[in-house]
């Protein structure tokens, strides 16, 4: 075959590969501001979302770790609150931007970053995606056994063929691959298509979740061992002072690093808010209540069950517990098992395929839209999610608060440029064409489409905390002071506040161009009559909408 016919066939596969027409290698229908059709989440469907999404198996097992390194109930419950309190004020000033202009984390961070430059953003956040996803989706087959077990309880007890060193069972990994081949079908809906699973998800996960509270506390009587004593349970002493302080800090900021990925893309959501603003519902008002709720529940409960459970294992799994129920209150408590299994099992699913797998496949959509668009990038998202080997990451509660803490690191300045960007150097104005337009002309070009104060701000955020960082990935290798561990202990809000001060002081020195500026027309049909009103109603107000009344949003109404 001649080369030039090779070259032909080789542009005709890659124009079949192609998600649409109109993809380019800077846009696609998935990841240019969404119109009102598409935009169906309403303040109900936010509120839902976050009770599902909210209360699940990481939720409940993740507070019962602050025990393990000493810290009383007490203390647990007061480090979760102020961990919730951090996620969710930065929940609802980071979905700010695509709540009103209905584009994803991916495409904001081009104001930043650059059209090109925001690839390295979006290549931390696909890491982190990948990850979650198979650690989420673990935990899920880990229901998944669980409610196979209650039917049929010689599954407990299949013969095992993987070695000591595996970090797996047989059964465990049989249930996973299930859990992973019932999430993928999910993935041919849209986003804007959950409303319906995020309802019925959210109510039974609830039930359940108290159920099992309500159950453990009657069954004990009180609210168990760990509740007065933890430190006889776990085999170490009472934490004062310094120790106690820095052990504190630890812990809030693991509560935040598995949050942090959520934080960073929460425009990834609230850009399908029917109207701008709707998206904060969820995010002040049923996240605060599930997230604590989830580790009172989750605490309380790993209490009772050491009480009433002396000689098993610390139950701060829940999947351990619903396991030990069946195992000592026979066949009567399988339906109940199954059932309780099953709503965490939804729940599950929820969490997998919106906040890891759709998002992850959102931002791979941004790095090769002309190829990948969210459907197509969430399957790429699954199957890399099984080659992280996620049930070596979750063996003991010590590498789990390092699994969801570490990664914080890299977050918390990310987190930090984009709100400074956002919020204080652009005062909450885009251009919405010039994110897409790969040239000169871009505002958001910067040099080559990339904006050197980004990686620079980025840096001297992360910098502090890698000794610490490292030293805590690999103890047996990499030995630092303790000065510098504490630094790691508070990774994210260092990181967070190092870069945006860096950035807002780069950006005073030299502003960027097209501050306060945006577009004269309404040129991807993004905004409705009602939203056109308010927004040009604002930019006479107080210029923060529209740039001129000459071609405003009306004559581009959708």
């Amino acid at each position: 075959m001649a080369p030039s016919s090779m070259l032909t066939t080789s542009r005709g596969f890659l124009s079949l590969l192609q998600v649409s027409p109109d993809a380019s290698p800077y846009k696609n229908p998935d990841i240019l501001p969404l119109p009102p059709s598409r935009r169906t989440w309403s303040k109900k469907i936010f509120l839902f979302f976050w009770l599902s999404t909210a209360i699940n198996i990481a939720e409940w097992s993740g507070a019962s770790t602050a025990l393990a390194v000493g810290l009383t109930v007490g203390q647990a419950i007061a480090v979760n609150a102020i961990s919730t309190l951090i996620i969710c004020l930065g929940l609802v000033i980071n979905g700010h931007g695509g709540g009103k202009w209905h584009v994803p984390f991916a495409i904001i961070n081009r104001t930043g970053w650059g059209i090109r430059g925001s690839w390295f953003a979006l290549l931390s956040r696909i890491i982190l995606s990948c990850c979650w996803y198979g650690v989420e989706g673990w935990y899920g087959g880990q229901m998944v056994k669980i409610m196979i077990g209650s039917i049929w309880p010689s599954f407990y007890n299949m013969k095992n063929t993987f070695g000591p060193n595996a970090g797996m069972k047989t059964n465990e990994f049989i249930s996973f691959i299930i859990f992973w081949t019932v999430s993928l079908p999910l993935f041919l809906l849209k986003p804007e298509q959950y409303r319906g699973p995020a309802i019925l998800s959210s109510v039974v996960v609830t039930i359940a979740a108290f159920a099992i509270f309500i159950w453990a506390l009657a069954k004990q009587g009180n609210a168990g061992p760990l509740w007065s004593n933890p430190e006889d349970v776990y085999g170490i002493g009472r934490l004062t002072g310094s120790q106690l302080s820095w052990t504190m800090m630890r812990m809030i900021t693991s509560g935040i690093g598995g949050w942090a990925g959520g934080i960073l893309y929460q425009s990834d959501f609230s850009r399908y808010a029917v109207n701008p603003g709707d998206q904060m519902y969820g995010q002040m008002f049923i996240i605060p209540v599930c997230l604590l709720g989830s580790n009172i529940l989750g605490i309380v409960t790993t209490s009772c069950a050491r009480g009433f459970y002396p000689d098993e294992p610390l139950l701060w799994r829940l999947y351990d517990l619903l396991e030990a129920i069946q195992t000592h209150s026979g066949p009567g408590a399988r339906a109940a098992v199954f059932f309780a299994a099953f709503a965490f099992f939804l729940s599950q699913l929820c969490v997998n395929v919106v906040a890891c797998g759709v998002v992850g496949g959102m931002d791979l959509a941004a790095l090769l839209p002309r190829y990948i668009d969210i459907r197509r990038g969430s399957f790429i998202i699954a199957i890399i999610g099984i080659c992280i080997n996620p049930w070596k990451i979750l063996n003991t509660a010590n590498s789990f608060i390092s699994a969801i803490s570490g990664y914080a690191v890299f977050l918390g300045p990310l987190t930090g440029i984009m709100i400074a960007e956002y919020h204080l150097v652009r005062r909450r104005r885009i251009k919405l064409s010039h994110l897409f337009e790969p040239s000169s002309s871009s505002d958001y070009w910067f040099w080559h489409g990339v904006n050197w104060k980004a990686p620079l701000a980025w840096v001297l955020g992360v910098w502090p905390s890698m000794p610490g960082f490292c030293a805590s990935v690999t103890p047996s290798k990499v030995q630092v002071s303790d000065t510098w561990m504490h630094v790691y202990y508070m990774s994210w809000l260092l990181g967070f506040f190092i870069s945006a001060s860096v950035w807002m002081l780069l950006n005073t020195i030299q502003p960027p161009p097209g501050i306060g500026e945006v577009d004269e027309k309404d040129v991807f049909g993004t905004f409705g009559p009602a939203e056109a009103e308010i927004m040009n109603v604002a930019k006479n107000a107080k210029g923060d909408g529209f740039g001129s009344d000459k071609g405003s949003l009306h004559s581009q109404e959708v």
